[in-house]
């Protein structure tokens, strides 16, 4: 069952896991967005943009060893909400660290640094302000004295997103990047499975 939103546009409380199908069905397809001028075309954005990693996977299927590069995604922002017609598609890609050592260097691999090197020119081209999250599959979590410093910072960042995704910006604010009064969780956000 899809999540559905609360009367302030925004999704309750927490992370909620759908399919890429699910996630398209409830942020796109939806009735509500049937007049959206942007929804379908940052959707379409998305896509290619994710369809890039895929043709990595692809090509270097024997290197990989079935890890996937994008190890997951996480949409927030304008996008997860009623807004009719959001400028852009927030995105967190949990990028697999195995799989992304296992590649650099073969042809196409540029794509790995070039995805996250410069927002603002992959918000142009694909519709996506993407955030890179570095995936690091951790065995002993309830020994932080063994992580290694890879995985401290994996932790930290995913830390760092996913308080950031249940934030709000306060509209009678004059500055709004974030603050200590905004640093309340207020919406929930979409964790997509590929």
């Amino acid at each position: 069952m899809l999540p559905s939103f609360a009367e302030n546009g925004f999704l309750p409380l927490g992370r909620y896991s759908l399919s890429f199908d699910e996630a398209e069905s409830m942020l796109v397809s939806a009735p509500e967005f049937e007049d959206s001028a942007t929804r379908a075309v940052l959707w379409d954005g998305l896509t290619r943009y994710l369809d890039r990693f895929l043709e990595l996977e692809d090509a270097y299927i024997d290197f990989l060893r079935d890890l996937p590069l994008v190890q997951g995604l996480w949409l927030g922002g304008s996008f997860v909400t009623t807004k009719p017609d959001p400028a852009n598609i927030d995105a967190s890609f949990l990028i697999n660290t195995r799989a992304e050592h296992a590649v650099r260097g073969k042809p196409g691999s540029k794509w790995l640094t070039t995805a996250f090197q410069s927002r603002n020119r992959i918000r142009e081209k694909f519709g996506v302000s993407p955030l890179r999250i570095g995936y690091q599959p951790v065995a002993h979590i309830f020994e932080p004295k063994r992580f290694t410093p890879d995985q401290r910072t994996y932790f930290m960042e995913r830390g760092v997103w996913d308080d950031w995704w249940q934030r709000c910006r306060l509209p009678d604010q004059s500055d709004r990047s974030p603050s200590e009064d905004s640093a309340a969780p207020a919406r929930g956000y979409l964790e997509v499975r590929l």
